[in-house]
């Protein structure tokens, strides 16, 4: 009787310790909240606009100051490499929760529909509004315009310098093909993941697989440079927009960017395994060692950024790579692995202002090139690259464009892409 007793007071523990893990477990995985990922979004969004409208003020007309000030700014189009890092960051997060849970691979059907519906409508209404409205409404002339046309709805303008920018008056147009590339590399490479270390997972050997994955997509980006190089013909800006996309490839193409979507993938797997043990990290965020992780990520951006204000394009990187990668990159990285951990840091990048403007953030990427073409058509003529003397001109011109290209983005998302959210949400697959 006593051996009976014992025996099923110790079974009657170890249930009750398998009942309270599995307690604990659902109640770290419920806590998920992936603070300063909209900050970081709002940032990359800005600095993208801030780029484009710096571009038009004449830099040799400003005071030296201006002029160290402006080469900064116009080094916001590595809120692009942001923009990689955040989607990697953020798409890969659920496969690495699914993994490191022991649960099974995500719902690729549900991934897929998701994807597409976030960025085809938005995507689609802006290509067709700027890459064949505008241009036939105003007589642009546009080289090889059918063709960029139609690789940029099939997403594979990026795989060819003639069609790599979609339409003339909408240049960030090209990022997208690059970034539906990266969605569809993800999940297979992920897929590989589950199959061959499904039976003995760990966050170790994961990491390790995704560092060789970064080092396979390496070494595949160093044979597109060594065989694919453009020829020197008609190879330059000063050869239009197509001349200037033949000079940026093969340092722009996609397989070289999902390295930048890597380095996101990999953040996330340290922040899911950092969910995971979140019980051993609290004296860590309690003494807000995240917050000063985080913090000295996003001022080693801004110097790293500041200190290259005059580096030649294309320089100081790996593989001629564009955005100072891989620095830039793991820099932004390690602020988004260290806001969801830390006490403040994440909520102050999540202001109302920035999550505001992450929440309509595609629409501002998409419409706002738009909105300068139509400010400049309309009304300030010399809003061009390199044509605006007069900075307090530029300011005023920019601060409308930037009121425009916020009523753009709010319509669009209210219109086209929120209905299509929301549909993708509601169905089951």
């Amino acid at each position: 009787m006593g051996n009976g007793s014992l025996e099923f007071q110790n079974s009657s523990n170890a249930i009750l310790a398998d009942v309270k893990g599995v307690e604990n477990k659902m109640k770290v995985k419920q806590s998920f909240h992936l603070d300063g990922a909209d900050g970081i979004r709002a940032i990359a969004c800005l600095s993208v606009i801030i780029h484009h409208l710096t571009q038009r003020l004449t830099m040799q007309a400003q005071s030296a100051f201006g002029q160290q000030m402006q080469s900064f700014f116009l080094l916001g189009n590595t809120g692009v490499s942001v923009f990689f890092v955040l989607s990697g960051f953020l798409l890969s997060f659920p496969f690495w929760k699914q993994y490191l849970w022991e649960e099974k691979y995500p719902s690729i059907k549900q991934y897929a529909l998701r994807r597409a519906a976030r960025i085809m409508p938005g995507y689609y209404a802006s290509l067709l509004v700027t890459g064949l409205i505008v241009p036939l409404l105003f007589s642009i002339p546009t080289q090889s315009m059918w063709e960029r046309l139609l690789a940029g709805f099939g997403f594979v303008s990026g795989f060819n310098y003639v069609t790599f920018f979609p339409c003339d008056i909408n240049g960030p147009l090209w990022s997208i093909g690059f970034e539906v590339f990266c969605y569809l590399l993800m999940p297979l490479f992920m897929f590989g993941l589950f199959s061959f270390l499904g039976s003995r997972r760990s966050f170790k050997k994961a990491l390790l697989y995704w560092i060789g994955v970064f080092v396979f997509i390496t070494g595949v980006n160093q044979l597109i440079h060594t065989f694919l190089t453009p020829g020197p013909v008609n190879r330059g800006w000063e050869y239009g927009i197509v001349g200037g996309a033949k000079y940026w490839m093969p340092n722009y193409n996609p397989v070289g960017f999902f390295s930048h979507f890597a380095i996101g993938i990999i953040a996330a797997g340290v922040t899911a395994w950092l969910f995971k043990n979140s019980q051993k990290i609290t004296a860590l965020k309690n003494k807000g060692i995240f917050d000063i992780i985080g913090v000295f990520c996003i001022l080693g951006a801004v110097l790293l950024l500041w200190c290259m204000r005059h580096a030649p394009e294309f320089s100081w990187s790996l593989q001629n790579q564009p955005y100072y990668f891989p620095f830039y990159a793991i820099l932004i990285a390690g602020a988004l692995v260290a806001a969801p951990h830390s006490k403040a840091f994440g909520k102050i990048l999540d202001n109302r202002f920035f999550k505001y403007t992450a929440k309509v953030s595609f629409g501002l990427y998409i419409w706002h090139c738009l909105v300068i073409y139509i400010v400049t058509r309309l009304w300030m003529h010399n809003f061009e690259v390199n044509m605006m003397v007069s900075f307090p001109k530029w300011l005023l011109t920019s601060a409308v464009v930037l009121v425009g290209a916020y009523i753009f983005a709010a319509l669009s998302y209210k219109f086209i892409e929120k209905p299509v959210l929301n549909w993708a949400h509601r169905k089951k697959v």
